[in-house]
């Protein structure tokens, strides 16, 4: 019986490490504390990576967040696509419009840091990248 409780515990165990090797502990921990729901490998990051007094390292719109947009969403969430073009992506959520990016900046957040759901396909923002807009956008989207 307890060996069969060890094997047990030991499969259950492997088959809960969805972890990318990539990914460190302190990555997780700073995802809320949630260590086990790793969507497209990456933690989903609840709690604030940075305050507005905490800074964007520098970030700013037009130093890094536009290149993020136009790399990761804009194949589909572009003010130049119309109908079946824009993959779904509903009209009026455009992030090569600044203005669009910061009406809609928590639903963005939700999606790509969070939720870890944007973009549906590739090419998909790696951890690092995804950390890196949540903190842009925690620190106040400078």
């Amino acid at each position: 019986m307890r060996a069969t409780t060890l094997i047990l515990a030991a499969a259950l165990a492997a088959g809960c490490t969805s972890q990318d090797p990539a990914q460190t502990n302190d990555d997780l921990g700073a995802a809320g504390g949630d260590m086990t729901l790793l969507a497209n490998g990456c933690p989903p990051l609840t709690a604030p990576v940075t305050t507005p007094d905490g800074g964007a390292g520098g970030d700013t719109w037009a130093s890094y967040a536009q290149g993020f947009f136009a790399m990761y969403c804009t194949r589909c969430h572009s003010t130049t696509l119309t109908g079946s073009a824009r993959n779904g992506a509903p009209d009026g959520y455009n992030w090569d419009d600044e203005s669009a990016v910061r009406k809609r900046i928590d639903q963005i957040r939700t999606a790509v840091g969070v939720g870890n759901f944007m973009p549906p396909s590739d090419p998909r923002p790696p951890c690092d990248e995804r950390r890196r807009i949540v903190r842009w956008i925690d620190a106040d989207a400078p």
